[in-house]
């Protein structure tokens, strides 16, 4: 119950004592579809765009899960299932991040194609796994490469237009 209920509780309740729970939630990921739905609820697929100190353009691959900090467990858990990432914290909010881009290509991408997302976030996926392939066959990016990629980025996330 939230504490304004409580008080209110308290007022007419006075003699009644709460009680202290002491219960463990297991928050282990003993599923790979569990995950898959919490990803499909909860996750991202982006593509980071940079700028270098020679004016040329880098692009950067990420997955991130956002949550509140009193799961942090849980983003730990998610951390060890995956065998990737790391937790960025700030304010009451946690952060599970995967930029390196030999675990995207190596553990997060190999683990949603064997465990397919259902929900319109499989299109992002699809966007992402395009770009992964476009710079894992490439040291340099053509401009043709560029503008395809920048596309892509644009046509992800809440920039998408239709539901191919």
């Amino acid at each position: 119950m939230n504490r304004k209920s409580l008080n209110k509780l308290n007022k007419y309740f006075s003699d009644i004592v709460p009680k202290e729970h002491s219960f463990k939630i297991n928050k282990d990921i003993l599923d790979p579809y569990w995950l898959v739905g919490f990803v499909d609820a909860e996750g991202c697929f982006y593509i980071k765009l940079k700028k270098t100190k020679f004016n040329s353009i880098r692009f950067y691959l990420a997955f991130r899960l956002t949550q509140h900090s009193r799961n942090l467990l849980l983003m730990k858990n998610i951390i060890s299932f995956l065998n990737c990432g790391s937790i960025e914290l700030s304010n009451k909010t946690a952060k599970l991040v995967v930029n390196k881009f030999s675990d995207n290509i190596n553990k997060i991408i190999p683990f949603f194609n064997k465990y397919p997302l259902i929900s319109t976030k499989r299109l992002d996926f699809q966007y992402f796994c395009k770009v992964s392939s476009i710079l894992k066959e490439k040291k340099f990016l053509s401009e043709e490469d560029i503008l395809k990629i920048q596309d892509i980025k644009f046509n992800m996330n809440r920039g998408r237009k239709d539901f191919e």
